[in-house]
């Protein structure tokens, strides 16, 4: 009843801008094809998001498109995600009225089940798609295949700005996709490849195209296996001086320790717009590399965000100097420690985080 309620406020509102379902019960999932039918009279959306709503069945789908058709001229961001039972098939049903959205801006197509035989139809639909700035393709099975067939269409999105590739099923093989062949992405600002352990061959690939993407602000290359046996960080060192912009850096699960740490330092300093970096879990166990961190805090003025916990270098007169440096910091708001810091200085950080003239907010100590 409460769908039919819903269905029917939205036949009549056609002045709807921005829709929004999702997080849907099991009653009302029986139910969304009503409620699609209602919003599929909404014909000036500009926004569009439709996640958790059992998009497997094919009546469901056919009322997506007549919303899309509905508003081809009008929308600028969609959103169908976590929707694991849409899959290829969905995808494909959707993919020509998908393409017809000329002003869409925003893309998100996360956790629907795709798999690599979805390659074509994605590079399809982004290639009809010339004012498309960020693309979210995550929680989706591409893997090397499918990203083979998308990678090339990508390279003409050249207002392309934001790209999320975070657990897509890329590992080792990767290589071949990304390399030098492949011009960069001139305006593209945030990439991340969250959960794709593409290892050191595959950074090796990766590198040159970051270094063409001058614009970058956000680079998470969270667990995607980088070390400091192979070639990785002499190359992220060269990508850091390649990137004047950038501003949250995340490495967090990848396996550098204390000498990719050292490796690092000197490029890490030039990066003077960091807000946020991550090095939570990366192998530090020399006291040596409290040190580093220490240095790097007094360079990088603009840094608000510093995780480092998750590492143990063992209690050290180093300690101190560390502490004195986040006291001493402009700007410095949140701080994750490392379990092996002195509880000593821990506690005087927390009693320095209490007071409400400092920017530091918030110790986090494991």
């Amino acid at each position: 009843q409460d769908c039919q309620v819903i269905s029917s406020l939205l036949q009549r509102g056609g002045d709807v801008k921005k829709l929004e379902l999702g997080g849907l019960s099991r009653t009302v999932k029986e139910n969304t094809s009503t409620l699609l039918f209602g919003m599929s009279k909404c014909t000036r959306l500009k926004l569009l998001r439709i996640s958790e709503a059992g998009l497997h069945r094919s009546n469901v789908v056919a009322c997506i498109s007549s919303t899309l058709r509905c508003n081809s001229h009008t929308l600028e961001g969609l959103e169908i995600s976590l929707n694991e039972e849409m899959r290829d098939e969905g995808i494909a049903l959707l993919s020509s009225d998908l393409k017809q959205l000329k002003k869409l801006r925003t893309l998100d197509i996360q956790s629907n089940g795709l798999t690599s035989r979805s390659g074509s139809t994605l590079a399809d639909v982004f290639h009809n798609l010339p004012a498309l700035t960020s693309i979210n393709l995550t929680w989706n099975k591409i893997g090397y295949s499918g990203l083979e067939i998308i990678t090339p269409i990508l390279q003409q999105c050249n207002q392309l700005e934001l790209l999320y590739f975070d657990w897509i099923g890329l590992n080792k093989e990767v290589h071949p996709v990304l390399s030098a062949r492949h011009s960069g992405l001139p305006r593209l600002q945030r990439l991340s490849t969250l959960g794709n352990p593409i290892g050191d061959r595959g950074f090796e690939q990766l590198a040159p195209v970051l270094q063409q993407c001058s614009q970058l602000r956000d680079l998470v290359l969270t667990g995607c296996g980088l070390t400091s046996d192979g070639h990785s960080m002499p190359l992220l060192v060269t990508v850091l001086l390649c990137l004047p912009r950038l501003e949250v850096l995340t490495l967090n699960c990848n396996p550098v320790g204390d000498k990719g740490l050292e490796q690092l330092s000197p490029a890490l300093e030039q990066c003077t717009q960091l807000t946020i970096l991550n090095l939570c879990n990366v192998g530090l166990k020399s006291p040596q590399s409290v040190l580093i961190v220490t240095r790097l805090l007094r360079q990088l003025t603009s840094l608000k965000y510093l995780y480092l916990s998750g590492n143990d270098c063992g209690e050290s007169i180093h300690d101190e100097f560390l502490c004195s440096a986040v006291k001493a910091h402009p700007s410095l708001e949140r701080l994750k420690l490392p379990k092996s810091i002195r509880q000593d200085e821990v506690t005087e950080l927390n009693r320095f985080a209490e007071d409400p003239t400092t920017t530091l907010q918030y110790v986090f100590y494991y």
